[in-house]
């Protein structure tokens, strides 16, 4: 797992588990990503960034029991310079899932026209898994983005 000591303040987004509200949670944090950091975020990891931002909300949104009143919690994070790894983009998204539901990665075929988000994020990320929320009652899927080329030093 990656480090856990990320001082920057980073994003939040709470908001109700709907997929009409998928659109407003990329759009704010494309416009966080879009802000100066340290180290700055490269606009093609941006870019990857916003893609797995909308899948992993949109996993949580239709695979988990949302109740009326079900939350989201979007977090984004940036690991400073001078950590001992690579600086790394962390992406959390707390789900309202029930009942020890956990998200897995799932095989599709050709013609499904769903199935896939989990494998994109894989694809994409540098690390990624699941954890119990502190955040609300279900899970937390969290992915990590390189900042850089340079591999993570050991």
């Amino acid at each position: 797992m990656p480090p856990r000591n990320f001082p920057d303040p980073g994003w939040q987004l709470r908001f109700p588990a709907r997929e009409q509200n998928i659109a407003r949670a990329r759009a704010a944090f494309a416009r966080w990503l879009g802000e100066r950091h340290d180290p700055p975020i490269p606009s093609a990891t941006a870019d990857d960034a916003v893609l797995l931002l909308s899948e992993l909300a949109t996993n949580a949104v239709v695979h988990t029991r949302c109740l009326p009143e079900a939350q989201l919690v979007c977090s984004a994070t940036v690991a400073p310079r001078g950590t001992h790894a690579a600086p790394l983009l962390r992406l959390e998204v707390h789900d309202p899932a029930r009942g020890g539901e956990e998200p897995q990665l799932q095989r599709s075929e050709t013609a499904d026209e769903s199935g896939r988000g989990l494998c994109i994020v894989a694809a994409l990320a540098a690390e990624w898994g699941v954890r119990a929320s502190s955040l609300t009652t279900g899970n937390t899927v969290w992915a990590t983005l390189r900042l850089s080329d340079e591999p993570a030093s050991e």
